[in-house]
This record gives structure tokens, C-alpha cells and sequence, in this order.
């Protein structure tokens, strides 16, 4: 029903003799009397009673409001006025009928119908465009959507709103054409916008869809990558959409115009040359103006006067175009601004871990000058600390312009662990493990770890303390007693010792670079490790070099070594590097003598960061390994315990573990070859290349495809890089509440009939 206008004849002085409501009876009357504001003992206003129908109908609860005029009933002159409502129906329920595609709650939600509310027709309407919307965007463009409403027999004023839904056929865009543009192809701009055309892989990927507001970004970008590639006249015109038989058909009109180059760079304002700013700018006279190193510019500009105390400095960039020349001058606008000191660091969010043990991270201080690298250094020390599951370091003014507070806001993670479990693992079969980890040890940044395992093939007991700060100063200690027991399939290898080890930060010795190169995080150290070896359970059909090893012996070495870690996270790193280079020198004392000279390296970059998805991360790992001693055939091959045997998931994926390496021959009683064992090697080289990337990153659920390549070879082998092993695969890592865990599947390419393959591989609790 309309609402009728107020017609009722009121002769104007008459006087209210009383205002009553009719027709209510779910709306409270009181409610209702707030938007009436003529009242009794005054004289009638038309324009004061068409304020008040008005109001009431506003209310929204009503699907009409009219006024009587009426007698007063005691026979006083005068009129009661009445205001006469009829209520909006109350929705009981609301049904659904024929989605498929689109779950019935989704479409609840958008159409902002629900049970026990006043049915309002206008949002009625609005939420049946909106659900359209949500077929619109899952390529339904045809859906159509019919609502009724229905009286519930012996429930007054009570409906039923029901929705016939026909979803029709998906309508996917079938080609998308590029008109205009010379200097792009059509491919390299279709990989340019997000909007794409229907594949076969569209019903699982969404390909083809239609959105409109991603053609308006298309446009956008489309827009943005000519100006990054020197086209600053670029026009690219709204996409024009034509429906065929078969899908839909989209076309960008694109005017590309002439590419421009860069002129004259020039900087203005509060100069200074004592930080090179022309140094590493990506934009140069003469090369094509790109937009997004004229960005990178101003970020490397605005770094260097962060780094001398200028927190505050703005970088305006101002752009001359000549259209003769087709050039573009850039002159940077520099306002320093103050300089800057740290006044005040405010750490919170630590319920556990020390103020001392973060303050102590933090490559920035309290009264000294501020430096924009040095804060982004100290957010990656606390990152691989792996305390803390965020970290947020942020600045806000001083007391005065020239002082700056640092508030540094953590978010701690779980840092210990009690795990115990039974499995099966690739490396070791049957195998049972109980751990105990904790590596902030009562807020103090220590580590401790006991670690068991008991399987098929290993023993393992592990008890290891380290101190990050021995004696207050950046010297960490780390002391680890160990006992063993391997048990292979032709011989039997345990051993009991300890280890200690110290590390030292050289540029608290005074080394900060060298040859250019900083050496920030980079640590010089030495490691004593004594240790008591047997080897037992020669198996019959042993080679002669497993045979020659039978029996204890005393291992006592020094190993100095050299690491560098400027990793972004512990446990799950997507930028930054790790090297260690270790010389073991054995014989001081014992049995044992030989060396050993190892390095490893790996290295993370971001490559891809996809909105809303996560970022892609290509990884690099190298490991090469030398040593001699006084065994094998030759007298220089290092002794059985401490050789090569590649393989396995921390090595060449999808070869098992202790299968790769040279080999010897088995013979019988007669002289005869009757197979060939791996006898481990003195020299090894490893190379493994990752591609990570997110699942849903959130939960820190990530995929990898990994190449791996290397092998081992005895002293008397030399590096045979013609007899390298090469696997690909897959996998699964998950940065777990109670630690990382990889499942990766890897496969052979150069697998040689002596080799053992383990296409199945994982592991629990090690850094991803």
C-alpha cells in the first residue's frame, strides 16, 4: 500500500481535544507519539500534521500513515485527532530454492532479508541485485533471481519470503584483443592484466570470469606499465565488452604515443655531497624514464640521509616533459628537515622474554644519532631470534623535533616444546623420538635441548645448552654432550663425546668491512670436539675399507670457523643469506688424524609478491666438503666416520640416505664381484635450487619445487663432476604450533643401477 497523502478537510483554530494511535500492534505506541508533534489543547496545523505523517512513515515499520479527524466523543468542541498506521509484515522465515553454485548462507548475507525483522521492500529489492552480484562474479551473468512474498494463514500480518533462483550457464570471456599497441604484444599485455580468458583449467582456477571492477584496474595497470616503460602519453580507453553466442569478447583501445627518455638529473633544496646521491640511482640521462625507478630513487635518497640522523626528509620529485625532445628532467626537491636522535626506547608486548635480551638485538640506541638501516637491521636480529611471532618497530616524536621514541612491539610465539611420537621416517624406518626444546630459557635467549631417538636405525641422545651473551658480551657458548649408535646394513658405528663451541661478532673486534664488503653479522669462533668412536658388526660381505675400520678410536679436534647470517626468520626465511666456513684439524691427542675444510652457503630472494596470496621465494644452497687423513688405499681418504655420504632430504633429494658416493667392490671366496657397497667419500659437492611458495601463507602452510644435483668422491677420485646426480620433486612444508615440517616427494634423473632411490621424504622440528 502507498502511503495516502493527508486530505482529511481540518478547519484551521480548531482546537485538539486528544491524539490518538490505531493500528499498531507490534510497533510500541510510545515509540510512535515521539514523531507526533501535535499535541492536545492546541490549535490543529495542517503543515504540523503532514510533518507528523511524514515522520512516522520514516520510521520505516509502516506501509501506510493516514489522519482522522473525528467528533469528541464528551461532546466538547474541538476534534480528536487520529493517526491511523498499518504495519509492515514481519518476516517469519525465508527460503531458498534452486542455488547450486552459491551456498544458501552467502546468499542470506547478501540479501539482508532475515527471519523476525520488518519486511522493507526497497532492501528487498537492493539485496536481490546484490546477490546477482555474487552469480555476476562467479560468471553467471544470466541468473535470475524472483522473490514472493506469502501470507502465513492464521499468523496476522506474518509472510514467508521466498527466492526462486534460476543460475542459468556460466558466460566466460572467450578472447581479449588489444587495438593500438605496436610495442607490447598482445600476450605481454594479457599478462599484464589480471582479467583473462576461459581455459580448460577455468572451472578449477576461475579463468574467464568477468569482473567489472577488475576491468576498471585493468585499465589501470595497463596504464601503469606503458608509464614504467617511457610511454608517459599513454591513453588506454574503458574496455568496450560484446556478447556472442558462445561468451563474452573484450577489447582495450590503447594509444601508446612516443617513449620518452630521461634528461637532466638534478637534486635542489638541502643537498649533500658527502652521500653521493648520484650513486646506484636507477635513473640515468639517456636511458627510458621508467616510474618505478624514479620510486626505488626516492626510497635510496631517502635511506641515505636516514642513515646520518635525518628521520623526517621528504624527497618531492619534480618532472619537466619536453614533447620535442621526448625527454623527462627530474630534479629531487630535498627538505632534510631536523637531525634526529633516539631519545626514548619503549619496548612492549614481552610478558616473557627480558627488555635486556631485545635491547641487546637492537642495532639502534638510546641518545644517539638515528640511522633508517640500522632500525631495519634491528627488526630482522629480533626476526631470527624466533621468539616472536611479529615484530613492529615504529617511531613517534620526541619531546622536541629533533628526538625520536622508538617503540619496539613484539608478539611472542611458543618457544619451547615437549614432544614425543612414534613414525616412520624416510632416513631411519621405525623410529621414536621424545624432545624437549626451550629456546628462550626463562627469558634470558638461551637454548637448551634434550633430544632421544630410538629407531631401526638410529640411537640418539643429545643434551645442548647454549648462552647467546656469555659474560654480557655478543660471545655465544655452546656446550653439547652426545652418544649415538648407527645400525647399517653391513656394519654397526656408535660414539659418546662432547663438544664446545664459542662464536664472536668481528666487528665488536674492530673489523667492519673488507675490501667494501660489511661484515656486519658476520662471526668468528672456534669449536673443540672430543670424541670416542667404534665401529662393530662387520657384516661377512663387507668391502675391505669398511673391514679396515673395525674397532674404537679417540677423536680430539679443533675446528675455527667463520658464519654470517643476515636471514629475515629462524625458521621460515624469505630474504637474506647464511654462510659457514669450518677447517677441523684432528690429532691433538687420540687416534684420529686428518682435516676437513667445509663451506656452506644459502641464500633466499623474493621474487613474486602476489596480493592477497602471498609471496614466492627462490632459494639457492650450495654445500662443498674436502678432507684427507691417513686411510684407504691411497693413505689420504679421510677414516669411515667422518666421510661423505650424500643423500637424503638435507642433501640430494629422492636418493636415500647413505646410498650415493663411491662404492667397492664385494667379492666372494673365489675372487668373484658380487656387488659393490657405498664406502662414503672424502670430497663432496651439493647444490639445491627451491621454489617456495605460499599455500595460505597465514597458517604458514607453503609448497616447494626443488633441483638438486651433486655428489661424493674418495681423495684419489678427484671432483668428477661428470659423475654428479641430479633429482626434481615436490612438497608440503608447514611451519607447525609445535615446529616446521617438511613432506617432499623427490625423483631421480640420473639414478644408475647401484643407486637406492626414497621418493617419500620428511622431517620434524629442523629449520625449513
Amino acid at each position: 500500500m502507498a502511503r495516502r497523502p493527508y486530505t482529511t478537510a481540518l478547519v484551521a483554530a480548531q482546537p485538539i481535544v486528544s491524539v490518538l494511535v490505531e493500528g499498531n500492534s507490534r510497533v510500541d505506541e510510545e515509540a510512535i507519539r515521539i514523531h507526533i508533534e501535535s499535541r492536545a489543547g492546541r490549535e490543529i496545523d495542517p503543515a504540523t500534521v503532514d510533518t507528523d505523517v511524514r515522520s512516522i512513515y520514516g520510521m520505516g515499520f509502516f506501509v501506510d500513515v493516514a489522519v482522522e479527524r473525528r467528533a469528541d466523543p464528551a461532546g466538547d468542541p474541538g476534534i480528536v485527532l487520529v493517526y491511523r498506521v498499518v504495519e509492515r509484515p514481519l518476516v517469519r522465515s525465508i527460503e531458498i530454492e534452486g542455488n547450486e553454485r552459491i551456498e544458501s548462507e552467502d546468499l542470506e548475507a547478501a540479501f539482508k532479508v532475515h527471519p523476525r525483522a520488518i519486511l522493507d521492500t526497497q532492501k528487498l529489492r537492493r539485496g536481490i541485485a546484490d546477490a546477482k552480484k555474487l552469480y555476476e562474479e562467479k560468471g553467471y551473468l544470466d541468473a535470475d533471481i524472483t522473490p514472493e512474498v506469502e501470507p502465513i494463514p492464521g499468523a496476522p500480518n506474518q509472510v514467508v519470503v521466498r527466492y526462486a533462483v534460476v543460475e542459468g550457464e556460466v558466460v566466460r570471456i572467450q578472447d581479449i584483443e588489444f587495438e593500438g599497441n605496436e610495442a607490447f604484444s598482445d600476450r605481454r599485455l594479457k599478462g599484464v592484466i589480471t582479467t583473462s580468458e576461459e581455459s580448460i583449467l577455468s572451472r578449477f582456477t576461475g579463468a574467464g570470469v568477468l569482473h567489472g571492477e577488475a576491468l576498471k584496474t585493468d585499465t589501470e595497470r595497463l596504464t601503469a606499465y606503458y608509464y614504467d616503460n617511457g610511454y608517459i602519453t599513454v591513453r588506454v580507453d574503458e574496455p568496450s565488452v560484446e556478447r556472442l553466442a558462445d561468451g563474452l569478447y573484450v577489447t582495450f583501445k590503447v594509444d601508446e604515443g612516443d617513449v620518452y627518455v630521461v634528461g637532466e638529473v638534478q637534486f635542489a633544496g638541502d643537498v649533500r655531497a658527502d652521500l653521493e646521491l648520484r650513486e646506484g640511482l636507477g635513473l640515468r640521462t639517456g636511458q627510458v624514464f621508467r616510474s618505478s625507478r624514479l620510486r626505488k630513487d626516492i626510497l635510496k635518497i631517502t635511506d641515505r640521509y636516514g642513515d646520518v640522523g635525518y628521520a623526517f626528509v621528504n624527497i618531492e620529485p619534480e618532472t619537466s616533459i619536453s614533447q620535442t625532445a621526448q625527454t623527462v628532467d627530474v630534479t629531487y626537491q630535498i627538505d632534510q628537515g631536523p637531525e634526529v636522535m633516539i631519545d626514548k626506547i619503549i619496548i612492549t608486548g614481552n610478558t616473557k622474554t627480558r627488555d635486556k635480551v631485545i635491547r641487546r638485538e637492537l642495532k639502534v640506541h638510546e641518545q644517539e644519532q638515528f640511522s633508517g638501516s640500522d632500525l631495519k637491521k634491528s627488526r630482522d636480529a629480533l626476526n631470527r631470534l624466533g621468539f616472536f611471532q611479529e615484530v613492529n618497530l615504529t617511531t613517534r616524536r620526541g619531546t622536541d623535533e629533533s628526538k625520536l621514541n622508538l617503540q619496539v612491539d613484539v608478539k611472542e610465539g611458543q618457544t619451547g616444546a615437549l614432544t614425543a611420537g612414534a613414525g616412520f621416517s624416510s632416513a631411519d624406518s621405525l623410529l621414536f623420538n621424545a624432545r624437549i626444546t626451550e629456546n628462550n630459557l626463562f627469558g634470558r635467549g638461551q637454548r637448551g635441548v634434550i633430544n632421544a631417538d630410538f629407531g631401526a636405525v638410529r640411537q640418539n641422545f643429545i643434551v645442548s645448552f647454549t648462552e647467546p651473551w656469555l659474560f654480557d658480551i655478543p660471545l655465544i657458548a655452546t656446550v653439547d654432550g652426545f652418544r649415538w649408535r648407527l645400525d647399517f646394513d653391513d656394519f654397526t658405528r656408535e660414539g659418546t663425546g662432547a663438544g664446545l663451541r664459542f662464536l664472536y661478532p668481528l666487528v665488536d673486534l674492530g673489523y667492519e668491512d673488507i675490501f667494501g664488503y660489511s661484515l656486519e653479522e658476520v662471526r668468528i669462533g672456534a669449536e673443540y670436539r672430543i670424541e670416542e668412536t667404534d665401529i662393530t658388526d662387520i657384516a661377512r660381505r663387507s668391502p675391505p675399507s669398511i673391514v679396515a675400520e673395525e674397532g674404537r678410536s679417540l677423536t680430539s679436534s679443533i675446528r675455527p670457523l667463520l658464519t654470517r647470517n643476515t636471514l629475515n626468520s629462524r625458521f621460515d626465511p624469505t630474504r637474506g643469506s647464511s654462510q659457514e666456513i669450518s677447517f677441523e684439524l684432528a690429532g691433538l691427542g687420540g687416534q684420529s688424524e686428518f682435516f676437513k675444510l667445509d663451506a656452506r652457503t644459502r641464500f633466499f630472494w623474493p621474487i613474486l609478491k602476489a596480493p592477497g596470496f602471498g609471496t614466492f621465494v627462490y632459494s639457492l644452497a650450495g654445500t662443498i666438503g674436502f678432507g684427507q687423513g691417513k686411510r684407504g688405499q691411497g693413505g689420504d681418504e679421510l677414516p669411515l666416520f667422518e666421510r661423505y655420504f650424500p643423500g637424503g632430504i638435507n642433501s640430494i633429494r629422492g636418493f636415500q640416505v647413505r646410498t650415493l658416493g663411491p662404492r667397492e667392490e664385494i667379492r666372494d671366496a673365489q675372487g668373484r664381484v658380487e656387488d659393490t657397497d657405498p664406502i662414503g667419500g672424502s670430497r663432496q659437492i651439493i647444490v639445491n635450487n627451491e621454489l617456495i611458495f605460499p599455500i595460505v601463507e597465514p597458517l604458514g602452510l607453503k609448497g616447494v619445487l626443488f633441483f638438486d644435483a651433486g655428489n661424493a668422491w674418495l681423495d684419489s677420485e678427484g671432483w668428477d663432476l661428470g659423475n654428479l646426480r641430479y633429482s626434481v620433486g615436490a612438497g608440503v612444508r608447514w611451519l607447525s604450533p609445535l615446529g616446521p615440517v617438511r613432506i617432499e616427494f623427490g625423483f631421480p634423473l640420473n639414478k644408475k643401477s647401484e643407486d637406492k632411490t626414497n621418493a617419500v621424504m620428511f622431517s620434524f622440528g629442523a629449520p625449513l
